[in-house]
Order: C-alpha cells, then sequence, then structure tokens
C-alpha cells in the first residue's frame, strides 16, 4: 500500500499545514467517502459543511477558508485545492499505461507511410498511405487513419478514433475513443429535383495540447480548415461543424454543438448542452451557461445564459422578476387585509 507523508504531500503544491504535521496518508477520497487515513479537498464552497464532518484525515482546502478546524482534523491550505489534489490523485493512482513500440502484426500499414521513433501501433489499426505519424506517439487499437494525415509527436489516439484524409494532428494531442476527426461537414442545398450534396474539400487541423473527449465529432471544413488551436480542450458527445474556429485554451463541455463558421476567440467556455448559431463571433473569455442558444456575436469576456442567450445579470433579472411579483402580490394582499 503506497503512502505518503503529510509535509511531502504539501511540498508539492507549496501548501501550508494546520494542524497534526506528522500525519501519513494512506489514501485519496471524496469529503463523504473519505475513510480513516484518506486525504480529501474542498474545492467547490457547496460542499464547505462537509469538511468538518468528514472522516478523512487531512482535508485541502483554499487559503482563504477560515472555519474552525474539527478535532483530530487536519487542513492543508494552498493556492488552488483542485489543482493541488491533482497532485495526490498522481500519487496514488496506478501506474500509467506504457504502449510499447512497434506495429502489431495485425495492423495493416499501407505503402508511403513514415512512422517515427518509439511508435506505438495497435491490433487492427489502419493506416492509409501518405499518412505521417510523429516519435513516440501511440495509436491503439482498431483506429483508422486515413490518406496522407499528419500526426505529431507524443500523442496517444485511444481505442476505435477515426482521422479522416488529410486532417492534421498537432504534438501531445490526445483522442478518446469512438471519436470521429475530419467526417464530411453537413453540406446540402435543396434544389427543385431535391437535396444536393455540397463538396466538403477542406481539412481538420488540431494544434499541439489539444483533448478530444470520447464520441465527439469534428467536421473537415467545406474549403480551408476546421481549426482548434491550441490548448483547447473538448469533452465528449460534442459536434464541431465545418469551418469552425476555435481559440487557444478554450473549453468545450459535454454535449454542445458548435453551427458551421462560427469562430471563438481565445479562452472561451461553453458550458453543457449550449447550442451555438451558425457564421457568429464568439469573443476572447466569453463564457456561455449550460443549455443556453447563442443567436447572436457575443462580444469579449461576456457572460451569457438563457435560451436565447443573454448577458448574465439580464438573465438573473428577468427571471427574477416573478418571484418579486409574488412577493408584492403577497404585501398588497396584507395591506388590503388591514385597511379592509
Amino acid at each position: 500500500m503506497k503512502t505518503i507523508k503529510i509535509t511531502e504531500l504539501a511540498e508539492k503544491f507549496d501548501g501550508e499545514i494546520v494542524g497534526d504535521n506528522t500525519l501519513v496518508i494512506s489514501g485519496m477520497n471524496s469529503l463523504g467517502d473519505a475513510k480513516k487515513g484518506d486525504i480529501s479537498f474542498l474545492a467547490n464552497k457547496k460542499y464547505k459543511k462537509q469538511v468538518a464532518s468528514s472522516a478523512a484525515c487531512a482535508v485541502i482546502v483554499g487559503r482563504d477558508y477560515k472555519e474552525q478546524v474539527a478535532d483530530g482534523q487536519t487542513l492543508i491550505h494552498c493556492d488552488d485545492p483542485n489543482i493541488a489534489f491533482s497532485q495526490v490523485v498522481k500519487f496514488f493512482a496506478p501506474p500509467a499505461i506504457v504502449y510499447k513500440p512497434g506495429v502489431h502484426k495485425r495492423a495493416v500499414v499501407e505503402d508511403n507511410v513514415t512512422i517515427g521513433k518509439n511508435v506505438h501501433i495497435g491490433a487492427n489499426v489502419v493506416i492509409e498511405e501518405g499518412s505521417k505519424i510523429g516519435d513516440n506517439t501511440a495509436i491503439c487499437a482498431g483506429s483508422y487513419i486515413g490518406h496522407n494525415v499528419i500526426i505529431g509527436e507524443n500523442s496517444l489516439i485511444y481505442q476505435n478514433v477515426t482521422i479522416r484524409e488529410r486532417s492534421i494532428i498537432g504534438n501531445r494531442v490526445i483522442i478518446h475513443s469512438g471519436t470521429v476527426v475530419g467526417s464530411d461537414g453537413f453540406g446540402f442545398s435543396a434544389s427543385p429535383t431535391g437535396i444536393v450534396k455540397i463538396e466538403q474539400a477542406g481539412f481538420v487541423q488540431l494544434d499541439d495540447d489539444v483533448e478530444i473527449g470520447a464520441n465527439t465529432t469534428i467536421d473537415r471544413a467545406r474549403f480551408g480548415k476546421t481549426w482548434l488551436k491550441q490548448g483547447v480542450k473538448v469533452d465528449n458527445l460534442v459536434q464541431i461543424a465545418h469551418n469552425v474556429v476555435i481559440g487557444e485554451y478554450s473549453m468545450i463541455i459535454a454535449m454542445v454543438g458548435i453551427s458551421g463558421s462560427t469562430e471563438l476567440g481565445q479562452g472561451v467556455i461553453i458550458a453543457g448542452q449550449a447550442g451555438v448559431s451558425g457564421h457568429l463571433k464568439i469573443g476572447a473569455g466569453a463564457k456561455v451557461g449550460g443549455g443556453s442558444a447563442i443567436v447572436k456575436d457575443v462580444p469579449e469576456k461576456a457572460v451569457m445564459m438563457g435560451y436565447p442567450a443573454e448577458d448574465i445579470k439580464a438573465f438573473i433579472g428577468r427571471n427574477a422578476l416573478p418571484k418579486k411579483i409574488e412577493r408584492l402580490k403577497k404585501q398588497v394582499k396584507n395591506l388590503e387585509d388591514k385597511l379592509l
């Protein structure tokens, strides 16, 4: 069983120990499920009341945490409990899977494919002609790499991923199972004789340090490229349409749909189940609440919420109005009763 002294743990994230600095930590868990010897953390203030009642012997909290320490419990104050706890997870987590270099005997690698050093090609992988795979990259079992695809160094393509023709994948990119990169954009035009398919001649580009969740789809551009810039993180079950551009370090949460030719600035966050119409511009640093519908351009650093989405202050004010009216009705009724 792995153990670590609390002092060694606190050093990893510049934590300040309040309580017993001789503790030895033997595990990790949530506040509600922790047991003796476990360490937990408080990142969301809605769980603050659970700290005192938790069986955890130590809890990582923010530097602004001022509550009284429960008997027998030790706190570690730090700048960011969430990031700090990731150091705990890293210590106690099982060893990472190591993908051994080499091409599996049941993989199909076509002619004119360039494979770098220490590359892992798993069972039933298909790599089409003209593709290039960078050093130290792993392509896991059952994945398909189309014609003339470029994948950079130190990337990880999990099982059953499809990367279609001419896609460009950067360095240190992670793509989770079931995702399709480079499928045709939804390009159709109605005509008197039926629906005509419009050629989707572009490609997809994922820059360095992008991570794509499971069962997400990223469409190729009609012309030019669909482009996810450096450090973008995309959750599971997201649809990104043709010619969408997503700025550096943006985060797209589960079940979001982004329509064609929309551009997101740097550091945009779109929460779960939100929808974004096509040909819009979302300014840098903007945030979109879960379940919202974006139907017009969004300024930089705006916070939007609702269906259709509006500025968060307007949304809160409008949604609070019915409750205010109910309170006023009660007050009027009380006054009427007193006067009559």
